[in-house]
């Protein structure tokens, strides 16, 4: 281990990412980077805090230099101010799955048994756990993603029950619920070209992409499993790929679902759909 400022820090790391980013864009890497591994703000990089750096950090820069996403390379990113532990094996929690989380808390009551499917860092499962008083479950077929999901609600204090779960094969399971969450794969292959190379050379795959010629696939499997599963009166909530908003509305009243609304993100995108049994 070894000491430097934290300003000294902060020019370290722009100078290894101005061949991929603006000066002001490596700036702000820099100082998000500060904060999620050193817990530095703005002023403490102003005031030239001093900061431990491990032997390891060489190596970190150079993920960072190569343009892995600056959460893989710390370890973390915030959700709902909380910092969760991430990796390649989860998706990076984006400020929309913040809005989900927002839109379906109040909705949430002391007595229900909520089920988050296809969990990744379990962002929305341990968060749900701390900001209601519900019963919080959290299905993953990663086990990779599991283990993180784990070490999070661990390390937050969060009373969620993981199981290594398909969502293909839910008729093979026996509960059911009063609410079923999921943020599933909606990207299409032929978005690929659309997506910067940080996302699409370092996230999982597996959690972002669906086929072109069946880009509902997974709202079909979670209507029918949610309509089989879900108690009188339950909810079923997603995000979604902002083109099919409409679609999926339909695709919820055809499997049964009378009550549907579809909702837009912060940015004026369709981005949420939520149906009642």
């Amino acid at each position: 281990m070894s000491r430097i400022s934290s300003k000294e820090l902060v020019g370290q790391i722009m100078t290894s990412l101005l061949h991929l980013y603006t000066e002001n864009e490596a700036k702000a890497i820099a100082y998000r980077c500060l904060d999620l591994g050193w817990d530095c703000s703005a002023t403490d990089i102003l005031m030239e805090k001093p900061v431990e750096i491990s032997v390891e950090w060489d190596a970190k820069l150079g993920r960072l230099h190569s343009g892995e996403p600056l959460q893989y390379v710390m370890g973390f990113e915030f959700f709902r101010d909380r910092k969760l532990m991430v990796s390649p094996a989860t998706l990076i929690p984006r400020p929309e799955t913040e809005e989900l989380v927002i839109k379906i808390s109040p909705l949430i009551e002391k007595q229900h048994r909520v089920l988050d499917v296809g969990t990744g860092s379990g962002c929305i499962a341990v968060t749900l756990s701390i900001e209601t008083d519900a019963s919080i479950f959290a299905w993953d077929v990663s086990e990779g993603a599991l283990d993180i999901a784990k070490n999070n609600a661990r390390l937050l204090g969060a009373q969620v029950s993981f199981l290594h779960q398909d969502v293909f094969e839910w008729e093979q399971t026996t509960d059911t619920w009063d609410f079923i969450v999921s943020n599933p794969p909606y990207v299409l292959d032929q978005e690929k070209n659309e997506m910067s190379p940080n996302v699409l050379d370092f996230e999982p795959h597996l959690a972002l992409f669906v086929p072109d010629l069946d880009p509902l696939k997974f709202y079909q499997t979670l209507g029918d499993f949610a309509w089989s599963r879900l108690n009188p009166g339950g909810w079923l909530a997603v995000e979604i790929n902002r083109a099919y908003g409409l679609e999926t509305e339909k695709l919820f009243r055809q499997i049964g679902f009378s009550t549907t609304e579809l909702h837009q993100d912060f940015n004026g995108n369709d981005r949420f759909v939520l149906a009642q049994k």
